[in-house]
């Protein structure tokens, strides 16, 4: 997922190479509710730019997960748009450090051996693309949250009462009513 894009810093502006991403290196996530299950496969679009590169494209990650409701782990695969600018650190005529735009933080440098590292950027769009609430399928019916039976499965034989103890006020009031009125 590292591309020498050397050729195409010379290309004029509008110039586009097209790259197959193959999953040579592994990605670690941070948040530890995901990690990959397989291969990142997809294709991007790098585009000359007056200031750099522009890398558009979808990508498909493989991801293994925890389902928010059962907690049985399953795989999913999330696919998401790439669009990132990457910017040149050194001039590649005169081999002359280049100054960082205004915000650097808003695109990735190409280092000196004029290479775009593609990972980190696939990374950064990967966890912004996980699901906040991973479902092992849609109609997931998740946990008993008394016995802990996997309600998929089957019911259990718990009682089910649903009491808001914000409302025992309100309970007491209705008990006593019902009950003045029995006398």
């Amino acid at each position: 997922m590292i591309f020498n894009v050397a050729q195409l810093l010379k290309s004029s502006v509008g110039t586009t190479y097209d790259v197959t991403l193959d999953d040579e290196d592994r990605l670690e996530l941070e948040d530890g509710e995901a990690e990959l299950a397989g291969p990142i496969t997809g294709r991007l679009r790098l585009h000359r730019t007056n200031q750099g590169i522009f890398a558009t494209g979808n990508v498909t990650a493989p991801i293994h997960m925890n389902c928010t409701r059962c907690l049985k782990e399953f795989d999913t695969a999330v696919t998401f748009p790439l669009r990132e600018e990457f910017y040149p650190t050194i001039d590649v005529v005169t081999g002359t450090p280049v100054a960082p735009p205004d915000d650097p933080e808003l695109a990735f440098p190409i280092n000196r051996r004029h290479e775009i590292d593609t990972r980190e950027a696939i990374r950064q769009n990967l966890v912004l693309a996980l699901p906040m609430r991973a479902l092992c399928r849609e109609d997931c019916a998740g946990l008993c949250p008394q016995c802990g039976k996997d309600w998929n499965e089957g019911p259990c034989d718990c009682k089910q009462e649903v009491v808001d103890e914000r409302f025992a006020a309100l309970r007491e009031l209705l008990n006593g009513a019902n009950a003045t009125e029995a006398d």
